[in-house]
């Protein structure tokens, strides 16, 4: 990836710190994070901070700490690198600059600012929060691996095996994974094998590990066994409650969790944005979660030219979150709940927001309210104090979705794929356009979600284009019925009441195998047009209804799709 320096934000022109390596050896602490602190701290407005394009380790001893609450992430007490909080016009150029964690650092927290541009850097973990081995034995209740220990550090300890390095040691396993060691993406119709506890291990010999493990699918000899050793603690960038924010030319090599969190942020622009491993090591993972993820976000989001691939998990999630009601204390007054502990702390609600009631078992709206104050009573629970009284019923299960916080999203010229999970997940009231991109994922090209059930993860979507992308799926069996995929997940459907509003499918390039191109239910309009559908060898139908599946969708509108016959060597015929 190539970087460009520039030095101005809207036109204005802004007054500029230097960083370099020489600053750094000449601050009181001698710390890229201590001496980035202090810099950060006593920066005013409208400045640039400028690197000078070097190498600098990130290191959690002198960095800023406190009690930080991302949603979507395990929330709790973390240290971060770059600390922006309630600053305006504010540009941090990497110039090209190499960022090296080490150890549970949170490379950018930015919180309360308004026009802010992080540009030009790598982020990376000296030691990453996964390892990896390639497979050379296997049984049903074991797997024998070859671990470099130069890349990926490890002891074997009181028959336990401990991941290593500078100012990290872990013996927890979230869960494993299985790759293929040529494509060096998820190997075919794998599903992940969670472990949430310590591994048993035995050391055959130097480098080489014998793991026990109760293999539902016996894994392949010769493919790579990946292990995630980390819940999610340090996403690289967080975006917090701020305005007007760039993130541009920056890859990120690897993260504990996500590679881009924002929350209660509007207007949000990645702009050329990569991440993927890097090429020169062995990694067949990036980060080890979602590579972007936006929950109760407004304005609009726009994620252009760039490169996501190789995540834990999905490319793209757009979403707002649900608050349960748990109890009425009077028509005014209610408590909310935060249902999933890992949204604990994140209240996506304040004064003079607007509120929709939502019945939990159809997840219909059912009215709406303004919030005149809103109190955390703690960390899962919260007092509301409408405007108005709510006709709540008592011991009805309802939800309530706070409506004002909805993006725009474009999505436009990505290339995305060989990630565990989905492609792009978006439940978002505000039109959403996705084009002109490659979706080269395991599960479900698209998912259109939400529930009330599990991640409580809301958007009843009102228009959604999905237009000029080549989009491929690899694994037919998990993550997703279909390329395209809507699933609202109520647990009681209505006749004549549709969750979701309209899908626009058209001008794409559609590859199928074993699933079907769309399944999908509770929508108002679904439309398929001028597609390109290629299917495997004696399948080619005449009929793109053939492979749409739905049920409680108003109306289906199926015109000018085109057929071909995949081939092995890529040719094809078309049919009409």
């Amino acid at each position: 990836m190539e970087y460009e320096c520039t030095g101005y934000l809207g036109g204005m022109i802004l007054r500029q710190i230097s960083i370099t390596p020489e600053v750094i050896r000449n601050s009181k602490l001698q710390d890229a994070a201590a001496c980035i602190r202090e810099v950060l701290e006593n920066a005013e407005d409208d400045t640039r901070i400028l690197f000078e394009n070097a190498d600098y380790d990130l290191k959690t001893g002198y960095a800023y700490q406190d009690t930080f609450f991302i949603s979507n992430n395990d929330s709790g007490v973390k240290s971060a690198a770059f600390y922006v909080t309630n600053k305006k016009n504010i540009i941090i150029d990497g110039c090209g600059s190499r960022l090296h964690g080490i150890g549970r650092i949170l490379p950018f927290y930015i919180s309360g600012c308004e026009n802010v541009v992080i540009q030009n850097f790598e982020i990376d973990y000296k030691r990453p929060f996964a390892s990896q081995g390639k497979i050379l034995e296997t049984s049903p209740d074991s797997v024998t691996l070859k671990i470099d220990r130069s890349e990926f550090p490890y002891v074997v300890r009181n028959g336990t095996i401990r991941f290593t390095g500078e100012n990290y040691d872990s013996s927890y396993v979230l869960g494993m994974l299985e790759f293929e060691e040529k494509e060096k993406r998820p190997a075919a119709d794998v599903f992940d094998y969670g472990v949430d506890a310590g591994l048993c291990a035995r050391e055959v010999q130097e480098g080489i590990v014998e793991l026990a493990y109760p293999f539902s699918r016996q894994p392949s000899a010769g493919n790579i066994l990946t292990i995630k050793h980390e819940k999610r603690l340090v996403p690289a960038i967080v975006i917090d409650r701020c305005e007007k924010v760039l993130v541009e030319d920056v890859w990120i090599k690897h993260a504990g969790t996500m590679g881009i969190v924002a929350q209660l942020s509007r207007d949000i622009t990645v702009n050329r944005v990569g991440i993927y491993p890097d090429p020169c090591s062995q990694r067949v993972f990036s980060v080890n979660a979602d590579a972007l993820h936006f929950v109760n976000c407004g304005g609009t989001i726009t994620v252009q030219d760039g490169r996501f691939e190789s995540m834990f998990d999905d490319v793209i999630n757009v979403h707002g979150n649900y608050l349960r009601v748990d109890k009425v204390l009077d028509e005014r007054h209610i408590v909310v709940e935060v249902p999933h502990f890992q949204q604990e702390g994140f209240f996506p609600v304040r004064r003079g927001n607007r509120i929709t009631v939502c019945d939990q078992m159809s997840m219909l709206k059912q009215g709406q309210a303004a919030v005149k104050e809103f109190r955390a009573i703690n960390k899962k629970y919260g007092e509301l104090e409408l405007e108005e009284p709510y006709p709540f019923q008592q011991g009805k299960s309802c939800c309530i979705d706070p409506s004002d916080w909805y993006p725009e999203v474009v999505f436009r010229r990505n290339r995305c794929g060989r990630n565990r999970a989905r492609g792009l997940i978006l439940t978002s009231e505000k039109k959403m356009v996705i084009e002109d991109n490659e979706i080269d994922s395991e599960g479900s090209c698209i998912k259109v979600n939400s529930d009330m059930k599990n991640w409580f993860e809301s958007g009843a979507i009102s228009q959604l284009v999905i237009r000029n992308n080549r989009l491929m799926r690899h694994n037919q069996v998990n993550w997703g019925k279909a390329v395209i995929d809507v699933d609202p997940g109520m647990c009681r459907l209505e006749e004549d009441r549709a969750f979701h509003g309209e899908i626009i499918i058209e001008n794409n390039d559609i590859f199928l195998k074993n699933t079907p191109l769309f399944w999908g239910y509770s929508l108002r309009k679904l439309i398929l047009r001028n597609n390109r559908i290629c299917l495997e060898q004696g399948a080619v139908s005449s009929e793109a209804s053939d492979y749409v599946l739905t049920h409680h969708v108003g109306s289906v509108r199926t015109e000018g799709n085109t057929f071909c016959e995949r081939r092995e060597t890529g040719g094809g015929n078309e049919k009409t």
